[in-house]
């Protein structure tokens, strides 16, 4: 379970990272220039890591953008490696599927098929479940039997397939099945049955457990299947209707293709289903609506998903059925010559036959009767032996009954024999229950000794718990001891001196200037008493958990200016207080006042501890956009580097002199944490001390590039005079 939750958060990243470089300006450049230039950047993304949580998701992006090329093998293989080393079985699944897609596609190459195939069927029985893509595996099988010749075992194992679905109530093995049934109804000229099948199966299509994309693409193969069937047998009201369905499930993964930056081959899809529509508007008469169908289909001509894909020769015979229909009989058998270069079916034969007919050559149409005579002979010649075949496999199996029923026999004869040893086997019965009860009181005293040795254990582990929480209670209450003694010194100097100056302030021979004076010193003791308990209920309230924060979306400018007009009037004279912002505008979805409160004690601190210099507060927009980098710099004393870790404890003072009783940098710690940033100090400035404050920002990219090109300006808050 960690592996794939590790799996899942890279996989996060490496699709953001795919998702940055798919916005890169490549919108004016050709479909093959913007796939070369994603197969370049993936590539280069692919050399500097080896982490397969990393590698998977770019091997498969890789794999996608060379789609039935031998650089897809050679990605897909090297994903299931990656993949089977960290034992992802999403990615697995992946892999396999699309390598048996590959093959399936690939003519000849069964054994390949199979051999993928059964490595599936071997992973979903080793944890015993039934993904969708063992359907997809055992689809392809039966298809690329069908594809072969091979109906009747095509037959069988749609069948199989239909048997297991229907058992485990699978939805998407259903649709395939159904998929495979329907194209062997297709592939033995059952159009209206194959219709009629496709239907139930896109009917099922919403039941199944998959993605949108995988949905879509299923309900346009199955659609343009149908509309294959449909233009044939159907009238024209209902083929229309297919047609129109079929049209629809393009247009929408034609859509997909674009939100989800897929590469399913739509413009295929487009180029056969405008030469069906013409092909069905011809069958109609109808041969202006067929001549725009087939100026549309023209647009995709070439786009193909592997060599020798039928959709060429269907949208040539399309055309040569036009150029017969408006007496241009030359064109047509042009055509459907050059159909003939690459397959000789016999529908096509007939066609041609009957052009030539039609022209008075009827030797040449003879000779193509003949060949129609000899192909439709080796068919049923092929069709026979098939038959011979399975009556003798049909046999093999009766042989091999009978030799289980005479093995069945000999079995109970030697049942027969073994009753012979009841008595036997009844005393040693008895033997062995006298032994088992000697080992049962073996066991219970092993068991009671070990009983005694895991309670020993207890105790000593008992003992070591009770002697931490001696030593945590130890703890506790030293830090008790510790908080009272810091609390009472810094709680008794202020209200000393309000106390003795609030004497001498109604003391009729005080002087109003010393009055003045007296009243100024008691306010600014009032005010330390009053930040000291602020502090201690502040981070009595986060211990607690009961410190509220109000989040919402502030200007980054306000904040800080907000904060250099509360300290500006204690900056002491010779210390000039400046602010340096960004040039880029910068808006945190933060609470505002816990902001400004890290901002304050970050800048009263360097008031303290700076006599003369400068101190600045800047900020500045780092890690494209993703962060906001605040500092407060002062040039005062400075904090050794052996104490920098150390300030931010409670309580921990650098000069017991000054004022304050060392809780505001653990308190601005807590809130950073709160706000999902972090307080430190910057180890390499040595002028005075650098507190940096880091705060996550959404920045958009395109804000960001525009205004780091920018000068920055740095403002005067109160300058050394």
């Amino acid at each position: 379970m960690g592996i794939r939750i590790t799996y899942r958060n890279k996989c996060f990243l490496v699709t953001f990272i795919l998702f940055v470089i798919s916005l890169f300006p490549l919108m004016a450049e050709s479909d093959s220039l913007r796939i070369t230039y994603k197969i370049d950047s993936l590539e280069s993304l692919l050399s500097v890591s080896s982490d397969p949580h990393v590698t998977i998701p770019l091997l498969t992006s890789l794999a996608e953008l060379n789609n039935q090329t031998p650089a897809e093998v050679v990605w897909l293989e090297r994903c299931y490696e990656e993949a089977y080393r960290i034992d992802s079985l999403p990615a697995i699944y992946f892999t396999l599927f699309n390598l048996s897609r590959h093959y399936y596609n690939e003519f000849g190459k069964r054994d390949s098929l199979l051999y993928w195939g059964k490595k599936v069927d071997s992973i979903s029985q080793s944890w015993n479940e039934y993904p969708n893509v063992l359907f997809d595996v055992k689809s392809y099988s039966c298809q690329d039997l069908l594809w072969n010749g091979e109906y009747e075992q095509a037959l069988n194992e749609a069948l199989n397939e239909y048997r297991l679905a229907s058992k485990i109530k699978h939805p998407y093995g259903l649709v395939r099945c159904t998929e495979s049934l329907g194209l062997i109804y297709k592939r033995m000229r059952r159009d209206s049955d194959a219709v009629v099948i496709f239907q139930e199966g896109i009917d099922m299509l919403d039941d199944m457990e998959c993605t949108e994309v995988k949905r879509t693409e299923t309900r346009m193969r199955m659609r343009s299947y149908q509309a294959e069937c449909a233009f044939k047998v159907c009238p024209f009201e209902r083929a229309s209707d297919i047609f129109e369905r079929y049209e629809e499930a393009v247009d929408s993964m034609d859509r997909l293709n674009k939100q989800t930056e897929t590469f399913v081959n739509v413009k295929r899809e487009y180029w056969l289903l405008y030469s069906l529509y013409a092909d069905l508007y011809i069958r109609e008469n109808m041969l202006p609506e067929a001549r725009q169908m087939l100026e549309k289909a023209k647009q995709y001509v070439g786009n193909v998903v592997v060599d020798g894909d039928y959709v060429e020769n269907t949208y040539l015979v399309t055309q040569a059925h036009y150029y017969r229909k408006i007496g241009n009989l030359s064109r047509a058998i042009q055509l459907i010559d050059e159909i003939f270069k690459t397959e000789r079916i016999p529908g096509d034969l007939r066609f041609k036959a009957e052009i030539l007919e039609e022209q008075g050559k009827l030797e040449e149409a003879l000779a193509l009767y003949d060949e129609l005579n000899t192909i439709s002979l080796q068919q049923n010649k092929q069709t026979f032996f098939r038959q011979v075949n399975q009556l003798r496999t049909l046999h093999e199996l009766n042989n091999k009954e009978i030799q289980e029923h005479e093995i069945q026999l000999n079995n109970e004869r030697m049942a027969q024999k073994q009753q012979q040893f009841f008595f036997l086997s009844v005393v040693s019965l008895v033997l062995l229950c006298l032994s088992y009860i000697l080992f049962g009181y073996y066991r219970r005293a092993r068991r009671l000794k070990d009983e005694l040795l895991l309670e020993k254990q207890s105790l000593l582990e008992s003992e070591n718990n009770l002697e931490q929480e001696k030593v945590k209670a130890e703890e506790s209450s030293r830090m008790k001891s510790a908080f009272i003694a810091n609390m009472s010194h810094e709680i008794r100097t202020p209200l000393n001196a309000i106390v003795g100056f609030s004497g001498l302030l109604v003391d009729d021979s005080t002087e109003l200037e010393e009055r003045e004076e007296y009243a100024a010193v008691t306010h600014n003791n009032t005010e330390q008493l009053l930040n000291l308990v602020n502090d201690v209920l502040d981070l009595s309230r986060m211990e607690a958990g009961d410190l509220n924060f109000k989040f919402g979306d502030y200007p980054l400018i306000e904040c800080c200016q907000s904060a250099l007009d509360s300290i500006c009037h204690r900056v002491p004279e010779g210390v000039a207080l400046t602010f340096t912002p960004d040039t880029i505008p910068v808006t945190l979805h933060t609470d505002t006042l816990r902001l400004q409160q890290i901002l304050t004690n970050l800048l009263t601190n360097a008031v303290k501890f700076t006599q003369e210099g400068e101190i600045n507060l800047a900020y500045e927009v780092v890690d494209e956009g993703k962060q906001v980098r605040i500092s407060v710099t002062d040039t005062g004393c400075g904090i050794p580097k052996e104490k920098q870790a150390a300030v931010f404890r409670r309580f921990e003072k650098l000069d017991d002199y000054k004022a304050g009783a060392g809780l505001g940098l653990s308190i601005c710690t807590l809130i950073a944490d709160r706000l999902g940033g972090t307080l430190s100090i910057d180890p390499t400035y040595e002028s005075g001390a650098r507190f940096v404050f880091t705060h996550p920002c959404e920045i958009p990219f395109s804000v960001y590039s525009q205004g780091k090109g920018g000068a920055t300006l740095v403002f005067r808050y109160k300058s050394k005079n």
